[in-house]
């Protein structure tokens, strides 16, 4: 049977006892001292048959029915809150246990009140290390003194937060902050949020090795160029003034198809030069 009928019929069994309390009542305040059973009886239910005596009856019993109608209906509620509430707790543990950030969540006074199950894999610290303790002492834990004196100082005078840091592990991380606040819209405590940028990071660092390297190399292929260009200017020079025609002029067709195969390289070191500055615009 449902609560909630249970409630109903408790009810109504106590507006059956309060009636039976009154006819007990008025029993011994005024009852027969002697008589039989059958008398008794008659002075306790004959009341009951007048008009008056049947309608207070009816009513206590109907107000015991409707007081247990409503107290069902607030215990259900009761219920569904409770259950709502569990789901909900229910489903922000899973929430923290399974998010590869860092979530923490403390009140107004920076202490911390519940933290993702990331933050106690990253730092090997169990959950009483963490809970209560001031946000400070954490910021400690994972970042060197400097960084995390800049951090907390930030935190302090903005109540907001969005800095990269590195960690003592050598990881870095992303660390966001910002207020949680109620229906009315006071501040109720505050959320942080770290997201390992660690890769991220390492890819931005390999990205700027390889544009140097490309940098480097287009340097040194448009040094070449002029390392081969002026001798061989010099070269054809010579052979222009050389007594020697036949071979002078043998020598200037080998020096002519040098210096297309120069040319042609020289215009790849443009198109070298216009991706350089594309890489430079969009890395």
């Amino acid at each position: 049977m449902k609560l909630e009928y249970k409630v109903i019929i408790l009810s109504i069994l106590v507006g059956v006892l309060f009636i039976l309390a009154e006819m007990l009542s008025r029993y011994f305040a005024a009852g027969p001292e002697t008589g039989g059973l059958e008398e008794i009886l008659k002075f306790l239910f004959e009341p009951m048959t007048t008009n008056e005596g049947l309608f207070f009856n009816i009513v206590i019993l109907l107000l015991c029915f409707v007081f247990g109608v409503l107290l069902a209906r607030l215990i259900n509620q009761v219920l569904k809150a409770k259950g709502v509430a569990k789901q909900t707790d229910i489903e922000k543990n899973m929430i923290l246990e399974s998010v590869p950030e860092i979530v923490i969540y403390m009140t107004t006074e920076y202490k911390i009140k519940w933290a993702s199950r990331s933050l106690y894999t990253e730092t090997k610290l169990t959950e009483s290390d963490v809970v209560g303790k001031s946000v400070m002492d954490l910021a400690k834990i994972l970042f060197p003194s400097e960084p995390a004196n800049t951090l907390y100082s930030e935190f302090l005078e903005k109540k907001e937060v969005d800095s990269e840091l590195k960690s003592l592990k050598g990881k870095y991380w992303q660390v966001l902050s910002n207020a949680a606040t109620n229906d009315d819209n006071e501040v109720t405590g505050y959320v942080l949020l770290a997201v390992d940028i660690t890769r991220k990071k390492r890819d931005e660092e390999m990205i700027r090795m390889s544009y140097e390297r490309l940098e480097e190399n287009i340097q040194q292929f448009a040094t070449v160029i002029d390392n081969i260009r002026n001798p061989l200017s010099s070269v054809v020079l010579l052979s222009e003034i050389s007594s020697d025609q036949e071979t002078a002029k043998k020598i200037i067709i080998q020096c002519d198809d040098i210096e297309e195969v120069i040319a042609q390289l020289d215009e790849g070191w443009a198109n070298s030069e216009e991706i350089r500055n594309f890489l430079k615009k969009h890395l």
